[in-house]
């Protein structure tokens, strides 16, 4: 019978090693970066597993200054995850770009493949439209903010779920990456594109009067007119790692 151990440890090496561990509170925020400062991406539910790809420094919760970024592409204060320790449990996310994702993988610093596509396209058309690096910064910030660099459909506005998106939310009837609404913005197919919905973006950035040296986060909040006017400028220091990247 000496066979099993050997079949067993056979099929131990071949199953992956993942860096999973349990949230022990219940609607534990994950958020835009490592800080309670940063905008809440999503919550997770008391008792699920997340895969933790790094971690970083950041807000003290509870005497643990400690965030892990979870696949999701967000963090969450260790406080709230059980990692068995109080200290590092794995490799620390890289200060350029929030993540170990390395300058062979083609992505935008803190940013996934996915968010690095829709970001690459706003740059593009903030080079296309010789906006400079101040309307890649609103542009990026933006983006950021109002969905974490995800294009969103919605099921409110059901045109937008027969166009390619990352998930989908029911905020009034706001879609795509900048959540634009659908009752201003009714090209559903223009909204549901990163370049194109950028340069509605861009369109509306232009008329306001001192756009090129205004402040990034009061541009921003001069065109979106959010209910929350200060989060943009907690996205600037991204936005300006991401646009340097881009060529901006």
């Amino acid at each position: 019978m000496m066979f099993t151990p050997v079949v067993a440890l056979a099929v131990a090496a071949l199953t992956p090693i993942t860096n999973a561990y349990p949230i022990t509170g219940d609607g534990v925020n994950c958020r835009s970066g490592p800080g309670t400062s940063y905008s809440v991406v999503k919550s997770y539910r008391q008792g699920a597993d997340v895969a933790i790809t790094c971690q970083a420094a950041g807000t003290s919760v509870n005497g643990n200054a400690i965030w892990d970024k979870t696949e999701d592409g967000c963090y969450v204060t260790d406080y709230y995850i059980r990692t068995g320790s109080s200290n590092y449990v794995t490799k620390k996310c890289d200060s350029g770009s929030g993540d170990d994702d390395n300058s062979s993988s083609g992505n935008l610093p803190g940013l996934t493949s996915t968010q690095s596509k829709h970001a690459k396209d706003i740059i593009g058309e903030a080079k296309k439209e010789d906006l400079g690096r101040q309307g890649c910064l609103a542009g990026i910030a933006t983006g950021l903010v109002e969905s974490n660099m995800l294009m969103y459909a919605n099921s409110k506005v059901p045109a937008s779920l027969n166009y390619p998106h990352d998930a989908v939310g029911s905020d009034y009837d706001s879609v795509g990456i900048f959540q634009q609404r659908a009752v201003y913005y009714p090209n559903i197919a223009a909204d549901m594109d990163a370049a194109r919905s950028a340069a509605q973006f861009f369109k509306g950035m232009k008329a306001i009067s001192g756009w090129k040296t205004m402040e990034v986060g009061k541009l921003c909040q001069s065109v979106q007119r959010s209910a929350y006017p200060s989060r943009y400028s907690e996205r600037v220091a991204e936005a300006k790692k991401i646009c340097a990247a881009g060529g901006l």
